[in-house]
């Protein structure tokens, strides 16, 4: 698959890709103001990537961290009783136009996905999409149903993963010079 194709359904965004548990729906796309709200607070529910101390918070603090502990875990729990059948992650390549996802993720003729922003998030928060195009070992769709603040905000998540991954890479270079 050439970039030109892909360019196509992901415009000239940012764009990243990331294993996302992703996978047809038939519920009803999310209220697009509850989308935006999941998206802007998913740093809150990422458990891969601690936020930062509050000024008044001690991180360091054993008490703290088993606390933080139990909730993951209790997280963990109820999304799993709440919604067990999650699809499996996949290589997704994500923009504020679109996803590129490996052919067979999505039927022919879906309108909506299901996308788990978090694996501590029970709640998939479900987004319109064209129908999926195949070509190659690829599957490209657009966004439907995603303008003003909700496009704003998947705009800002995208940048938040990459900005993590270019950290990473960052990481693994330091850590191999040392």
């Amino acid at each position: 698959m050439d970039d030109a194709s892909q360019d196509e359904f992901l415009g000239d965004d940012l764009r990243v890709t990331t294993a996302l548990m992703i996978g047809p729906s038939v519920r009803p796309a999310t209220d697009p103001v509850l989308a935006q709200r999941l998206i802007e607070n998913l740093d809150l529910f990422d458990a891969a990537h601690p936020r930062g101390a509050m000024p008044h918070e001690d991180e360091t603090s054993p008490e703290v961290q088993r606390l933080e502990h139990k909730l993951d875990l209790l997280l963990h729990l109820v999304a799993e009783s709440l919604h067990p059948e999650r699809p499996d992650p996949v290589e997704a390549t994500l923009s504020g136009h679109g996803v590129v996802l490996p052919a067979g993720t999505l039927p022919e003729g879906c309108e909506r996905v299901e996308v788990y922003l978090s694996r501590l998030l029970p709640q998939p928060c479900v987004l319109g999409v064209e129908s999926p195009t195949t070509r190659g070992g690829l599957q490209m769709t657009r966004w439907t149903g995603v303008e003003g603040p909700l496009e704003e905000a998947i705009g800002r998540w995208i940048f938040r993963l990459h900005r993590r991954e270019v950290a990473g890479k960052r990481q693994k270079v330091d850590g191999n010079h040392k």
